[in-house]
């Protein structure tokens, strides 16, 4: 179930990896450092907001569609989730809008960015309602036509605006990303909404189950706001402490490595969140903890050398950024890449603990210490060291909130720690980074064919470093896969030689 539900969702991760790295491409030519910083301070500004006041909703209709199905009863976890959204997003929006006029000092750019900003986000809680119960339901088909759709709609729409808002000197030109995400929401919504209004069909609004939602989704939307000041905060403090060009080149550093492995992160989590739920609720706590194990082996095996080979590539992978952020950017590149692991293992692996076990409220306090560690540090360390001292904080912060997450959540879900895949896997990492280290590259090269040549031999490396040592039981799934998808006029009675693979078939299955 596992492998058919990550081939399910490839559209929309192909959507999102087009939207990332066009994005970063094109917006750090079509703006300057300092648009591009405001838009980025815009964009986590929005992004905090949405998760401190609509995340909640989302995270209950993830977590209590399947329970809905079992007890029969889903139009009513529709209706409830969904009435509930509007009467939390119109107000929250007239309340911030107000904010934002009562602040005489903010810069006028960033005030129309945030207007933009935080309209769009009230529409797009409804978008995202929907897309979360389609993953909940299985529906995966119709989740990533539509929200692939929505992605590269607003992608699309949102550069054009760039543009034009630019020539006629309307606005400011980074709000055509904004506006871009508004008409996407809403063009999706016109196929989408139907849908989900035919599931509230005959169900009724309980106010005892909104409690129960808001009581369990509550402390996930504060304990994702910590993680997302541990991962975004600092770009208030280097704006503040530096400027709003630093603060771009920050960002697009950030964007190019840390994204490129949130999409990793979230391609595998979106796969197999909603499996380990259904497990629980249908099977029970060992079979769920049987999906999470393979899952936590499997987030390391591709994560770790995907981190490994953005600080191989870091310099000459500088080409995709615009000129006016490239120089800062690439320097800060590997260290971001690593932290962006811990933080990947944070949100994607560690925190399922608290979300499985309904103990989300302790995931906040997980969170309050790394938080606290990164602005202290930024603090000292910015003033002194610059960008490199907002990675370093970064590093040490996630470092602590890992180790805090998985140590908290042990307490309340039998959540498996993969150490034996993490050594494995490291020391694959160090043969890969040796070897493509020692590759001699002639001076000259163009930088997409150095990149080419390091990834080709790295990838190369790492598969049959892993292959040999079995790394996290790569070795099984290969076999299993080849058993799965070998031609039909193959020996027929050839099976997999070590029976313990029957296991990871049906998984993958």
């Amino acid at each position: 179930m596992i492998g058919r539900s990550m081939l399910a969702y490839i559209p929309v991760n192909l959507a999102t990896l087009i939207v990332s790295f066009g994005g970063i491409v094109i917006l750090t030519r079509l703006l300057g450092s300092a648009e591009y910083g405001r838009y980025a301070v815009a964009m986590i500004t929005m992004m905090g907001l949405h998760m401190g006041f609509f995340t909640w909703l989302e995270a209950a209709m993830a977590r209590y569609q399947a329970r809905a199905e079992r007890e029969a009863d889903v139009s009513s976890h529709v209706k409830t989730l969904y009435l509930y959204a509007l009467r939390t997003a119109v107000p929250a929006l007239l309340f911030f809008w107000g904010v934002i006029y009562l602040l005489p000092s903010l810069n006028p750019d960033l005030k129309t960015l945030l207007y933009v900003g935080l309209a769009s986000t009230s529409f797009q809680l409804f978008l995202n309602l929907g897309m979360e119960a389609h993953k909940a339901a299985h529906r995966i088909t119709r989740y990533s036509a539509s929200f692939a759709s929505f992605q590269l709609l607003s992608f699309t729409v949102g550069l054009l605006l760039v543009v034009v808002f630019r020539y006629y000197e309307i606005l400011t030109p980074e709000a055509g990303m904004f506006f871009g995400i508004i008409i996407g929401t809403m063009t999706v919504l016109c196929f989408d909404l139907p849908f989900m209004l035919k599931q509230m069909k005959g169900g009724t609004v309980e106010t005892d189950r909104a409690k129960r939602y808001f009581s369990y989704g509550m402390p996930i939307s504060i304990s994702l706001i910590l993680t997302y000041a541990l991962s975004s905060g600092d770009m208030y403090l280097i704006t503040w402490l530096m400027s709003e060009s630093a603060a771009g080149e920050y960002s697009a550093s950030y964007n190019l490595a840390n994204r490129s492995l949130d999409i990793l992160f979230i391609w595998i989590g979106m796969a197999i969140t909603p499996i380990a739920v259904t497990a629980l609720e249908k099977e029970g706590l060992e079979k769920s903890t049987s999906v999470l194990r393979d899952y936590g082996a499997g987030l390391l095996w591709i994560a770790m050398p995907a981190a490994t080979g953005i600080a191989l590539i870091a310099e000459p992978a500088g080409f995709i950024l615009g000129e006016e952020v490239r120089q800062g950017a690439v320097k800060i590149m590997p260290a971001i890449a690593f932290a962006g692991v811990m933080n990947g293992m944070i949100s994607y692996y560690a925190q399922r603990a608290f979300m499985l076990s309904g103990k989300t409220n302790m995931f906040v306090w997980a969170m309050v210490p790394p938080v606290l560690i990164n602005i202290g540090m930024n603090l000292v360390l910015i003033p002194k060291y610059g960008l490199m001292g907002a990675v370093w904080s970064t590093v040490v912060a996630y470092a602590v909130g890992l180790f805090a997450a998985l140590a908290i959540g042990r307490r309340y879900f039998p959540i498996p720690i993969p150490v034996k895949a993490f050594l494995q896997i490291t020391f694959a990492c160090l043969v890969m980074a040796g070897v493509v280290t020692g590759i001699p590259i002639p001076d000259g090269t163009p930088d997409i064919i150095e990149i080419l040549i390091k990834a080709i031999v790295g990838v190369a490396v790492y598969g049959l470093i892993c292959f040999t040592t079995d790394t996290a039981g790569c070795r099984d799934i290969i076999k299993n896969l080849y058993y799965k998808f070998r031609p039909k006029n193959s020996d027929k009675n050839t099976k997999p030689s070590d029976g313990t693979t029957d296991a990871k078939l049906e998984i993958l299955s």
